[in-house]
């Protein structure tokens, strides 16, 4: 090879690595290299020697017994035995369920849903069986498991089980095709002065007597009593909400009552008594001069010296007490105190004879906390208060002194008082794309803050208390606040189609014009006013909801096509909130307004519109949406209080006049009937594709929303829209979807040719007709649900949503283990 070597040395031959050569006196010998061991089978060689019971495999070497996955088949197992492969597939577990799914990068099938009675289901989806009311199934890793419901046990006499219901209830009153619970109270629709009650199944009804101890009387109409122009009785002057009995008389009551106008007056009646047949068996029957109505009383022993000083409980009535004295028993009826709180605020405990407040007010009258609710000062830590019956009591925490190492920083954590000594980690965090520096704070929502603690988030999150409201009311979040309080039962007014307004007393209303309108305004106190703007979009003669425009307070809310939105005539992004006025959010597709005054919208981006006000606007309200007064015969009322038969009529007279419209651009609306337009064979096809209303898909809610005024906007849009048929018809069934889960009926009603919906599948999402207005995320994953339920007071949206087991984050769902690190303190 032209190489030379020095004589006596020894090298690897060039032309083969195993050789070995040596050069003596001129002369090259070589020879073999020699091998420590001899193959008795097939081997594999390394360099010049052989590897015994090896094997090689996709240019891979594995030694003998080993067990490897092969590169190119991660579903096989292979094991090499004395030089030989051998490959068997991996074994998966049998699949339950009918459509099995194999994720991406994995060898087995996993169940994705159930399905039970022909219905699929999704993975962890809970839902009643049709035939067993009573039997209440969840669907758990593509098996459904049952278990039977609990039905708390009632505490009256006559129960009954309504259909499709599993737990009984007790059994109230029908008076006038109206059922009453039982124990409540009612006015007679035959006359104002008419007052009934239901006690056991049975309607008890008494003529109202009215007394009159003022001078000045003023007569409402719709109200049998008259009311007094001052609160002024006997020389003694009564404040708000005040009351008390006249002439010591405990059958007659008179309260101090605040009206719209902010005066005050006095109403007087005389308490009715529910009709005592006959007392239990040993009971007899007792009128005590401190009280007004008889009451079923234990027959007491003889009252003999040994007994003398003591007390009884003679009755159900706690403050009804009898004591021994002089030999005989004296009984009386124990009056209670005044309270500084109002009626609605107060409760009283088990066993107890007179009433305690119920709620603290705190931070200026803006919040208020339950009985026996403890809370952190909003701007001290340190500071931790509870409510106890009525009154705050607040302790102070205070704090060591604390030196910290060289090289450690006094750190603040969310939600506690005191600093703590960290390492002096300048590390930043990252939360939702955004970069926070250490020890920065911020909020992430009314009950959620962060800190950015040594590159990790610290977040901190304020529980509720439960919230228990009254039958005709419902818990509601004030702008600005975290926790829910009670509100009255709110009623909601909603705007549909080409468009159509369901007023709040239910009344459903057609009016077509193409201008700005009053669609809802408190017409006594001026708290706020909801306007809505139409345009025809190219169809004359009728009209669709183009903008939503709330005023409150100096505030203007525009609420604008495609989920744009408006704060005092600027674009702003969502979530949005301006203490303590106003909180917007978008859930899915629906934009949700929330105000301090419990007034309420949601907006759909598009044309659909709801607007809900509670209870305390009562025959308060004007506009397109009616008065709100339980009597739709007369919501067609314009301005000056007369009523209309007129669509058009009542529409044009709610017109919004400004100085931008002309005649010209806002003309008056007519009366019209698009089918007579558009012809026999329009309106035929209209009523054929609408009965998809009266089909099965919607048969759960006909019981509790009836159909039929759904059913005719249904034509009337479809007759109306032409080339948007589908659209339009959509537009309705929503609407009575909507009106649906309002009365508490989700329906499943949608399907693939049938207004579906589609959801960005490739970022996970899915469609859910009911789906939670606060779902998980990667921020309250760890937090109990029912924590996030209590947060959440807001009614369920049908829109894309998370599968279950997995979360939202940055507009993606992930699974859980993949969220960012976000550490919790103790809320």
């Amino acid at each position: 090879m032209g190489r030379e070597y020095h004589s006596g040395s020894t090298f690897t031959s060039p032309t083969d690595p195993c050789l070995i050569c040596t050069c003596q006196n001129e002369d090259v010998s070589c020879w073999r290299k020699p091998c420590p061991q001899q193959c008795t089978h097939s081997a594999l060689f390394s360099d010049c020697c052989p590897v015994c019971d090896a094997c090689l495999y996709e240019d891979v070497r594995y030694t003998h017994t080993q067990r490897f996955t092969p590169r190119s088949n991660r579903c096989m197992e292979c094991v090499c035995e004395r030089g030989s492969v051998t490959c068997n597939q991996l074994p998966c577990p049998i699949s339950r369920c009918h459509n099995p799914v194999t994720p991406s990068g994995q060898c087995c099938s996993q169940c994705r849903g159930c399905v039970h009675n022909g219905i699929e289901y999704t993975e962890g989806k809970k839902f009643r069986v049709r035939t067993d009311h009573c039997s209440e199934c969840v669907c758990q890793n593509g098996e459904v498991s049952c278990g039977q419901s609990y039905c708390a046990p009632l505490n009256c006499m006559h129960q009954v089980t309504d259909p499709d219901s599993c737990c009984p209830r007790c059994r109230g009153c029908v008076y006038d095709g109206v059922e009453h619970s039982e124990g409540s109270t009612w006015f007679a629709s035959s006359s104002p002065c008419m007052s009934c009650m239901c006690v056991d199944g049975v309607t008890t009804c008494s003529e109202i007597q009215c007394l009159s101890p003022c001078i000045n009387k003023i007569s409402v109409p719709g109200e049998c009593c008259p009311l007094c122009a001052d609160c002024i009785y006997e020389g003694r002057v009564y404040g708000p909400r005040e009351n008390f009995h006249p002439s010591d008389d405990p059958c007659q009551i008179c309260t101090c009552e605040v009206m719209a106008d902010g005066q005050q007056h006095l109403r007087c009646y005389r308490k009715q008594c529910s009709r005592l047949v006959d007392c239990p068996k040993n009971y007899i029957m007792f009128n005590s001069p401190d009280s007004c109505c008889p009451v079923c009383a234990q027959p007491l022993s003889i009252c003999t010296e040994a007994l003398l000083g003591n007390e009884v409980l003679a009755t159900d009535d706690p403050c009804f007490t009898c004591q021994c004295k002089d030999l005989t028993w004296t009984c009386f009826h124990k009056s209670c105190p005044l309270l500084s709180c109002p009626p609605d605020q107060q409760y009283t405990p088990p066993d107890s004879c007179c009433p305690v407040c119920d709620v603290c007010v705190v931070e200026g009258g803006r919040r208020r906390v339950n009985n026996g609710e403890r809370w952190t000062d909003g701007e001290d830590e340190c500071i931790t208060c509870s409510c106890k019956l009525g009154h705050i009591e607040c302790n102070i925490e205070e704090c060591a002194p604390l030196v910290c190492e060289v090289g450690m920083l006094k750190v603040k954590s969310p939600g506690k008082c005191c600093y703590e000594c960290q390492a002096n980690v300048k590390a930043q965090c990252v939360y939702e794309g955004q970069v926070y520096d250490s020890n920065v704070q911020w909020d992430v929502d009314e009950c959620t803050s962060c800190t950015c603690v040594s590159g990790n988030v610290h977040c901190q999150t304020e529980r509720c208390s439960a919230v228990f409201c009254a039958s005709d009311e419902t818990p509601s979040v004030i702008p600005g606040m975290c926790c829910p309080r009670c509100i009255p039962r709110p009623a909601t007014c909603i705007v549909f189609g080409d468009p159509h307004y369901l007023t709040f007393d239910g009344k459903m209303v057609n009016f077509q014009g193409t201008c700005t309108y009053v669609l809802a305004q408190d017409c006594e106190g001026g708290n706020f006013s909801v306007h809505v703007t139409n345009d025809d979009r190219g169809r004359k003669g009728v009209s669709w909801t183009k903008e939503v425009t709330v005023y409150i307070r100096d505030i203007v809310i525009q609420l604008l096509q495609d989920w744009v939105v408006k704060v005092d005539h600027q674009t702003i992004t969502l979530p949005f909130l301006k203490e303590p006025y106003i909180y917007l959010e978008r859930k899915s597709n629906t934009i949700l307004l929330n105000t301090n005054v419990g007034m309420k919208v949601m907006w759909n981006g598009r044309s659909h519109l709801e607007v809900s006000v509670p209870g305390t606007y009562k025959k308060h309200m004007c506009g397109l949406c009616g008065n709100f007064n339980n009597y739709p015969q007369d919501d067609l009322q314009l301005r000056n209080g007369q009523i209309t038969t007129s669509e058009a009529k009542f529409g044009n007279n709610w017109k919004v006049l400004s100085g931008n419209d002309t005649s010209a651009r806002c003309a008056d609306a007519r009366n019209i009937d698009p089918c007579k337009v558009a012809g026999y064979s329009f309106r035929k096809t209209a009523n054929s594709r609408c009965a998809v209303l009266k089909s099965a898909g919607f048969e759960p809610c006909h019981r509790v929303v009836p159909p039929e005024m759904f059913f005719a906007s249904c034509v009337y849009d479809l007759c109306a829209c032409a080339a948007n048929a589908d659209e339009c018809l959509c537009d309705a069934l929503e609407a009575y979807a909507s009106e649906c889960r309002e009365a508490g009926v989700v329906l499943q009603w949608r399907s693939p040719s049938l207004c579906a919906v589609g959801c960005p599948v490739d970022r996970g999402y899915v469609f859910d007709e009911c789906g939670p207005p606060c779902p998980k995320t990667c921020l309250n994953k760890d937090v109990p649900l029912g924590v996030i339920e209590a947060h959440c007071f807001k009614p369920c949206v049908p829109g894309c949503q998370c599968p279950a087991g997995l979360v939202e984050h940055e507009s993606h769902c992930i699974s859980p283990e993949k969220c960012p690190k976000i550490i919790h303190g103790n809320p």
